[in-house]
């Protein structure tokens, strides 16, 4: 069991953009004050703190400097957020963080931040199913498609199109919550239809996903398929 211990105050935020939060092996812990962060910690030993600069009772630096003295405390990853001056940053760095993000946020960094702090990997295999209409286009030539099942990545496409394996199509597509992504992939896999009345599948492996593109991917496949977290107030 991961367990993440966060300031109340970054709950609605983190449980919003970071849908692997969801994942059963996750406990999310919360507090009101540093104080309170320490002591929860003190009790359940967590893998990452995500604090602000500006949360209430004890400062920043003594919490962090408190928690790398104690030998029971010190194994544990340590995260601030703070606006982006030069004072708030020279505080952050003096904590000693593990790592540091300014504000306004950066919802993909910070949810790669958190990922890699607490060492989850994201669902970059697995795969769930996604009915949507897919804009593609071959040598400029528009196609249309629906979508069967989705990953970081690939798709499975559906289309009375004859596609041959090895060719390479950009797609554009919406996925369900409104967020628009765009991909060139490759065609490699065929699956003939069974008669002429029916469509073929397709295989289509990515070979160009942005960043922001691929976390969107991983949090809609998170949402589809990981259970809600254990929130411990």
């Amino acid at each position: 069991m991961k367990k993440l211990l966060i300031s109340q105050n970054l709950k609605p935020l983190m449980m919003t953009a970071m849908n692997f939060l969801r994942r059963s092996e996750i406990a999310v812990f919360t507090a009101a004050t540093n104080d309170e962060i320490l002591k929860n910690h003190l009790a359940e030993h967590a893998q990452l703190i995500v604090t602000t600069l500006d949360t209430p009772g004890l400062a920043c630096e003594t919490l962090v400097h408190t928690i790398r003295r104690g030998e029971a405390m010190r194994n544990v990853s340590i995260l601030l957020l703070c606006d982006s001056t030069p004072a708030q940053r020279e505080r952050c760095d003096q904590c000693g963080a593990n790592a540091v993000v300014t504000k306004p946020v950066d919802h993909v960094l910070f949810a790669q931040k958190v990922q890699e702090l607490l060492d989850v990997a994201p669902r970059r295999f697995y795969r769930v199913g996604l009915n949507i209409a897919v804009d593609c286009t071959l040598n400029e030539r528009p196609l249309a498609f629906s979508s069967q099942n989705i990953s970081t990545k690939g798709m499975l496409i559906r289309t009375g199109e004859s596609l041959a394996q090895g060719e390479r199509i950009t797609c554009s597509f919406f996925l369900p919550d409104g967020k628009h992504l765009s991909a060139t992939g490759k065609v490699v896999r065929v699956v003939k239809p069974a008669t002429e009345t029916t469509a073929s599948h397709y295989g289509v492996r990515f070979e160009s996903l942005a960043p922001d593109a691929e976390y969107a991917i991983a949090a809609f496949i998170d949402k589809k398929s990981a259970a809600w977290p254990r929130l411990i107030p």
